[in-house]
């Protein structure tokens, strides 16, 4: 049975008049999903799956961020659909992490562990693995290249040294900063984390690349490995007093 046969296509009629004489910003949550399951479901009611999927994730965050199997497990939801939510998830993180980075000059002086962190945290937005970024300055401090190292945990060779070690040196780049994230977790570096920065940082060394700093990224907050202070909540803080002697040895020409 199609769609033109469907008993919801009063209803569903309905609700494409109503966003075509107003805008999708006045509908609630549930109405947003429903009409966005009309595309993958041609005859069930697609209001109460949308309410379903609230139900089991919480919002529309949670359901973006679901993996595949969770959605599947949700009543109505099948390989279509989930292959939507999949889909929407990842353009609207993309989304974002573009709209949030240009609003910072990509040649800014990133001399503060602030103006750092807002440079790399939107690349961490709807992150639900563990992943890793190298982060290249040129001798101003300035960004040469931003690229991911590594998904998964970072003690299982997801941060490869000879990786950010060879992209460094062929970029000419005069200072190296790592991130990664602690997906649903806390700023707080393991003893993995400060032996693979270690182990960096000694190959960097050999190049004559300074590591500035490693840091690492939860939802609300970051801890830098290298020069570490207390974590917290909320806006990143500056340490500034870390990266005074950093600017300052740039300007000298000896970064150690």
């Amino acid at each position: 049975m199609s769609e033109k046969h469907s008993p919801h296509q009063g209803h569903r009629q309905r609700m494409r008049e109503r966003l075509t004489a107003t805008s999708p910003v006045g509908f609630a949550d549930h109405e947003l999903l429903e009409m966005l399951l009309y595309y993958t479901n041609a005859r069930c009611d697609t209001n109460e799956i949308a309410h379903s999927l609230i139900e089991a994730f919480g919002s529309i965050e949670g359901i973006l961020d679901a993996d595949r199997d969770r959605l599947l497990a949700v009543l109505g939801i099948g390989e279509q659909s989930a292959t939507l939510m999949t889909l929407i998830g990842e353009v609207s993180r993309r989304y974002l992490t573009q709209k949030m980075t240009d609003r910072t000059d990509k040649r800014d002086v990133l001399d503060t562990p602030d103006r750092i962190a807002r440079f790399l945290a939107p690349r961490f937005i709807g992150a639900t693995r563990e992943m890793a970024l190298a982060l290249l300055l040129d001798n101003s401090m300035r960004p040469i290249d931003c690229f991911p190292v590594g998904e998964g945990t970072v003690s299982g060779v997801p941060l490869l040294t000879r990786t950010v070690a060879e992209r460094a040196y062929t970029k000419h780049a005069a200072a190296v900063v790592l991130a990664h994230n602690h997906p649903g977790g806390v700023a707080v570096p393991s003893s993995d984390d400060v032996a693979i920065t270690k182990r960096i940082a000694e190959a960097l060394d050999l190049l004559g690349i300074p590591l500035v700093e490693h840091f690492v990224f939860s939802n609300r907050s970051f801890t830098p490995i290298l020069n570490p202070f207390t974590p917290f909540e909320g806006e990143a803080a500056a340490a500034s007093s870390i990266f005074d002697k950093i600017k300052i040895n740039f300007n000298k020409g000896d970064l150690k």
